[in-house]
């Protein structure tokens, strides 16, 4: 099995929390839902520990809400994700397969 044992984004610069919420959706349904108190950063890069969180099959998607993500270095708030395609992914027969998500300041 390689389910996901950590959910990471990369972001372009340093970020601190702000406020706000990280949704992961399965098969269109709200799954799991991590505050600010669930996400750890260092630099550039945030970190939730979903280990054995994740079940067997299925369709997912992430969002966050605008203001969870704030840029250190001129204080912009990332604006978040609002869809179930720019950061999906997809659980079958217990292998993991991600779908890259990228833009001017998240780069996956």
């Amino acid at each position: 099995m390689n389910l996901p044992n950590e959910i990471i984004g990369t972001f372009n610069r340093n970020i601190t929390l702000g406020i706000g919420t990280l949704k992961v959706y399965k098969d269109n349904a709200l799954f799991l839902t991590f505050d600010e108190s669930d996400i750890e950063v260092e630099n550039n890069v945030f970190t939730i520990d979903v280990t054995n969180l994740f079940p067997d099959n299925g369709n997912y998607y992430i969002n966050f809400t605008t203001g969870l993500f704030i840029s250190t270095l001129f204080s912009e708030v990332y604006l978040g994700i609002t869809n179930t395609t720019d950061w999906a992914f997809i659980i079958t027969n217990g292998e993991y397969e991600n779908t890259e998500y990228s833009n001017e300041y998240l780069i996956n």
